[in-house]
């Protein structure tokens, strides 16, 4: 007991002795006053690594031969062990913030704790949520941490986490050899055991979660010997290294309390010599080597103890008489237990037999109720599926015997199929559609279905039948002139709209019946289309389409000019052939009409002989009257196509291909039957749209082909109509641009194709005429093509008019580019080959004059130079042009020795003074007096009189009479012009020659003043 004071005594003074731990615990653990306070077990200096034993770098150096000395690179921490007021135990990680202050930077539990590894003699690695890697600078301080960790961890943990490289029995070895160290002289041969009452109970109460007062001891004694280990591992900060014969052995030591970071090893002072010769001498005379290992040494000594304590217990029991009576009466106790023990076994088993029975019974019994409550279930579930798969005999009556013909007989009809049509597409899993019962129910109904699917759909192919053979038997729906109708199909609309729904219930019971159906509805409607269109365009074509001669067609193309003869008429039939343009509006009916639609579906008209309904339309035109081919083409095309938007939308409604629904959803949301008339919108099933299109093509076969021999007819009548043609094409496929008319839009695309070609084809047949009108056109006047031009222009003009944002508009623009700039060619042509005139040079500009003036004149005077500026710019370019060359070469003709003479005259001022020109040898003074006599008013006025013929021989063309004055006008400025350059170079030049012109301004005013008089 007295041992156990003084170890108690000696380890709480070593305690208090160590000064960082009272740092710590005055920092972070010193108030006890609350209920979560902490008392600090003990601590340890770590180095902790940032990244898994990267960053400790081990740097070797010499120093005067001594060992090597390492530099541990990482971060200073601590590590506390504490345990609360309820005994719970938490590790905390500190980091050192000053001198004296302290900060706790992380806590765990003791169960956070996955892994703990021994790595060597200073790192060890613990996996809490994540590995960390600590390294020590003392071993034996790892170890003994180690050691009371582990303690811990057994007494509050059911399982410990994974030990990895630890030998705990090691490891309490070396620390009781390091307590024996800690303890003093006196007390190191007895081995007293820790007294609980000699240290305080830091759990707070009478109990010890940690295991009563003998654990808290054992701390205590671990943390003496580690204070006393700290004590003498602590270097002397202000010493050097040892020099001479120091000894090659040197202890480890760490940084001191106060450091802020890790700090480089330094050898510490050898040992005493005296010590160490005590210590060779102790293990000589204990027969030990000294090179021995160390923990050979202590597992040798730790065994010799435990011989020694064994045969101290030995000797004590062999001392004591009465040892020999317990041992006989603990050897009868042990009888009597193995007895009972025995019966307790028995009895266990006869218990254990029973529970199994018992097991056995409670086990039947629960499958005996599962299995009746399975049975109660299955019974209910078969009566619940006979019940819903279980059709009344009057709905299958019904399917066989009601009639079809009646409103009420119908929706009955609908109904029980509708019923009939939800059992046989009920969903059932594999095995219940495997029953018999439910099979048998299931065939027994899909007959009764078939048999209605066939009973309705005969008859409706009867009525398709009926209703398309008395439709063409009709002698009502027949056309004649002044009556051209494509007539309605209300009563088969109305008849066929009531079977809908029935219609509906076909498509999912028996698709290859309903598609039947469907190609026999468009099939007999085919043959009504088929036979009514084409009559309808014989009809309108034969008794209502004007067909125009060949003079007025000539009026707009090139072409039939040629052919026709009019060149070989001479110039009169040309202006009898050739019309204004007031009269060709007159002539070619350019108005656009509209059906006449029948608003009156209760009454039925006669008129004609035809049956009207609502639906159908008729074209605008009188008995005797005719149109257009345009005009007519335009009416036939709003028609037709009407009449098909119409039936589309029917078809789809009758075969309800827009939306896909159940006889049910017909039945709960029956769809309304409405406007036929109106274009719809796209339908977003690409499947349902394709087919409603090829259904459209099977039934309007033959409208394509009437509308494409129409367009040939019109164009061979007049080829210019197949650009009114192409106008309404584009016009109807505008209105069609946004509605689901698949196959009208399909029609009208390869339509528009067609005229567009026609129109190239005849652009092109123009062009081929202008140029082989080169070699077959006389030589003078304004050339045929240039005369057809401008009324070719108005006649595009007008069939454009309201639409200038069509493809037609392109059209046109490029064939004017075309045919212009042959004609502008041809032209320059015609000029240079010209012999019908004295003077060549003067018969090219004539006809560059004549047709160039009368291509911007015409085209003016008809308002129709919006498209054109261009060219008529280039034409009134070229025309003044050569006009201007042609007046100043007929001028130089009457003129030509003033001008030869004055025109060097100028020549010379442009280098010499202009006094300096009288001088000169050719143009002295004599010189201008001779020139000048040469041209009296006398002769001026004849060769005035002789030009004036001259000019109205070259511009005698009959449709440019007003070209002979102009050009004369122009002869008259450009003689004044002269005349007054004449006077002015005899003043500047020959001052004192007193030299004039023989004829005076006034003088050639009066004679230019005579002649035209003398021509009006």
């Amino acid at each position: 007991m007295a041992a156990g004071r003084a170890t108690a005594t000696t380890t709480g003074a070593k305690v208090k002795d160590d000064p960082v731990r009272q740092q710590l615990i005055q920092a972070l653990f010193a108030d006890s006053s609350s209920s979560n306070s902490e008392t600090m077990l003990t601590y340890i200096k770590i180095f902790e690594e940032e990244k898994a034993s990267k960053d400790i770098k081990v740097i070797p150096t010499k120093k005067g031969g001594s060992a090597d000395r390492t530099k541990m690179l990482s971060k200073p921490r601590y590590l506390c062990m504490t345990v609360k007021a309820n005994g719970k135990v938490r590790l905390h990680k500190v980091k050192k913030t000053s001198a004296t202050s302290y900060h706790i930077g992380r806590t765990w539990h003791l169960d956070e704790i996955k892994s703990i590894e021994n790595v060597d003699a200073r790192r060890w690695t613990v996996i809490i949520n994540r590995p960390y890697a600590w390294v020590t600078d003392i071993p034996e301080q790892k170890s003994d941490f180690l050691m009371m960790l582990l303690k811990v961890l057994r007494s509050n943990l059911k399982r410990l986490p994974t030990l990895i490289n630890i030998d705990e029995s090691a490891l309490n070895t070396q620390f009781n050899v390091a307590r024996e160290a800690a303890l003093p002289p006196t007390l190191r041969n007895h081995r007293a055991a820790p007294i609980p009452g000699m240290l305080p109970n830091i759990s707070g109460g009478s109990g010890n979660t940690l295991g009563g007062g003998s654990f808290v001891q054992d701390f205590e004694n671990r943390l003496s010997i580690q204070t006393e280990r700290m004590k003498r591992a602590v270097p002397t900060m202000g010493s050097g290294p040892t020099t001479g014969g120091a000894s090659p052995r040197s202890d480890r030591g760490v940084a001191g309390p106060g450091s802020a970071g890790p700090k480089i090893m330094e050898d510490n002072e050898p040992l005493d010599e005296i010590a160490l010769m005590n210590l060779e001498e102790l293990l000589y005379d204990m027969d030990l080597a000294s090179s021995e290992d160390g923990v050979a040494l202590e597992t040798r000594l730790m065994n010799e103890l435990s011989a020694l304590e064994l045969a101290n217990v030995y000797s004590i029991i062999e001392s004591d008489d009465r040892i020999k009576d317990v041992m006989n009466e603990l050897d009868k106790g042990i009888e009597e237990l193995d007895d009972m023990d025995n019966w307790l076994f028995m009895y266990r088993q006869e218990l254990d037999s029973m529970g199994d029975d018992i097991r056995q019974i409670e086990s039947q019994n629960r499958g005996l109720q599962v299995q009746t409550s399975n049975q109660a279930s299955l019974l209910r579930e078969l009566e619940n599926l006979l019940t819903s798969i279980t059709i009344p005999e009057r709905v299958l009556d019904v399917l066989k015997r009601e009639s079809l013909e009646k409103d009420q007989g119908i929706r009955n009809l609908e109904d029980a199929s509708a019923e009939i049509q939800d059992v046989l597409l009920s969903k059932y899993d594999e095995d219940v559609a495997g029953m018999s019962a439910v099979r048998g129910r299931m065939e027994h109904y899909s007959i009764h279905c078939s048999n209605f699917a066939n009973r309705f759909s005969e008859f409706l192919k009867s009525k398709v039948q009926y209703q398309a053979d008395l439709l063409l038997n009709d002698k009502q729906r027949s056309l004649s002139k002044g009556f051209v109708v494509m007539f309605g199909y209300e009563p088969i609309e109305r008849y066929f709209i009531a079977y809908r729904g029935l219609i509906v219930w076909l498509r999912e019971m028996d698709p290859r019946r309903f598609t039947d159906l469907q190609m026999l509805y468009v099939n007999n409607m085919n043959r009504l289309y088929r036979k009514e269109i084409k009559e309808f365009f014989n009809v309108l074509t034969t008794h209502h389409v004007a067909k125009l001669e060949k003079p007025d067609d000539s009026e707009f193309v090139f072409g039939s000019t040629y052919h026709g003869g009019l060149i070989a008429r001479g110039g009169t039939a040309i202006r009898e052939s050739l019309s204004s343009p007031s009269d060709l509006t007159g002539k070619i009916p350019w108005r656009k009409r509209s059906t006449r639609e029948i608003h009156d579906p209760s009454a039925i008209k006669h008129a004609g002989g035809g049956t009207l309904y609502e639906s159908s339309r008729r074209v605008e035109v009188g008995a005797d009257e005719k149109l257009a081919v345009d005009d007519a083409f335009s009416q036939a095309l709003l028609i037709v196509t009407s009449v098909a938007v119409r039936e589309q939308n029917y078809l789809s409604d009758l075969f309800t291909l827009s939306k896909m629904m159940s006889m049910r959803m017909f039945i709960d949301d029956r769809p309304l039957y409405g406007d036929l008339e109106t274009k719809r919108k796209p339908n977003l099933d690409l499947k349902s749209s394709k087919r409603l299109a090829q259904l459209m093509g099977i039934m309007f076969d033959g409208l394509s082909v009437e509308l494409n021999n129409f367009a040939e007819a019109g164009v061979k009548n007049e080829n210019v109509q197949c650009v009114g043609m192409l106008i309404s094409v584009e016009r109807t496929q505008k209105d069609f641009a946004e509605s689901d008319q698949v196959h009208l839009s399909t029609m009208l695309a390869q339509l528009h194709t067609k005229l567009v070609g026609m129109f190239e084809k005849y652009v092109e047949e123009q062009l081929k005429f202008i140029e082989e009108a080169r070699h077959k056109t006389k030589r003078k006047g304004v050339l045929p093509f240039m005369r057809i031009f401008p009324r070719y222009a108005e006649r595009m003009e007008a069939l454009l008019e309201g639409n200038e944002d069509t493809e037609a508009r392109k059209l046109i623009t490029g064939s004017y580019d075309k045919l212009i700039r042959m004609m502008f060619e041809s032209t320059e042509a015609v000029a240079k080959e010209t012999v019908d005139f004295d003077d060549k040079e003067q018969g090219s500009h004539v006809v560059n004059i004549e047709n160039m003036h009368h291509f911007v004149s015409e085209l003016r005077q008809r308002k129709v130079t919006a498209h054109l500026e261009t060219y008529v710019k280039y034409a009134k370019s070229s025309y003044e042009s050569h006009l201007e060359t042609y007046v100043r070469g007929v001028v130089r003709r009457s003129l030509l020795k003033l001008l030869d003479f004055f025109d060097g005259v100028e020549g010379l001022v442009k280098t010499k003074a202009s006094e300096d020109v009288g001088f000169h040898l050719t143009y002295n003074k004599q010189a201008l007096k001779k020139v000048v006599s040469q041209y009296p008013s006398s002769v001026v006025r004849k060769d005035l009189a002789s030009l004036y013929k001259k000019v109205e021989k070259h511009f005698s063309s009959e449709e440019e009479e007003g070209l002979l004055q102009v050009a004369w006008r122009n002869i008259q400025e450009e003689f004044i012009r002269q005349h007054e350059r004449f006077s002015r170079l005899i003043r500047e030049c020959y001052p004192d020659a007193g030299v004039q012109m023989e004829f005076s301004m006034n003088e050639l005013l009066a004679i230019f003043s005579e002649i035209a008089k003398s021509h009006h």
